[in-house]
């Protein structure tokens, strides 16, 4: 068999042949929802409600909520997005693996002033992230990530 046959023979099983287009990497919807939390009247963004009862279930300090902003990123595998939070910082979030028949993304999400988180999530559903950073009005960032689409939607 020749070398060219081995390498279309290979490609086969990757499902690629020399002289045949690469198809496009599907790639993930990634929504990053920014929230600053800090103690005082208790007050919570209806539209984080559930955000803010999973946080409060590790830091009972935090009673006011707030939504700050939504950005949404499409990235391929191994795609790495920057997403602007507040006071000019950034988190980084990187799409290791598209959804598994788990239903499940893996992502390495890197908030400010911390180092790279690594896990697997579930397709729609959001991940609290409490961070380290504090603005100068004593707000706590809070990020919650979500990817989708998920199997069957």
């Amino acid at each position: 068999m020749s070398l060219s046959h081995w390498v279309c023979l290979f490609g086969f099983v990757c499902g690629i042949c020399p002289g045949q287009a690469v198809q496009e990497k599907k790639k993930v919807k990634v929504t990053v929802v920014v929230i600053l939390a800090c103690q005082g009247k208790e007050h919570v963004d209806f539209r984080i409600t559930e955000i803010a009862k999973e946080v409060r279930k590790k830091d009972k300090s935090l009673t006011c909520f707030k939504l700050t902003s939504t950005k949404c990123q499409s990235l391929a595998v191994d795609e790495k997005g920057v997403f602007k939070l507040v006071d000019d910082k950034t988190a980084t979030v990187v799409v290791l693996h598209s959804v598994d028949k788990k239903n499940r993304v893996g992502l390495a999400v890197t908030p400010p002033d911390q180092g790279e988180i690594v896990y697997r999530t579930v397709c729609g559903k959001f991940l609290p992230i409490v961070t380290r950073y504090q603005t100068k009005a004593n707000e706590r960032l809070i990020l919650a990530v979500r990817v989708q689409p998920c199997n069957g939607n």
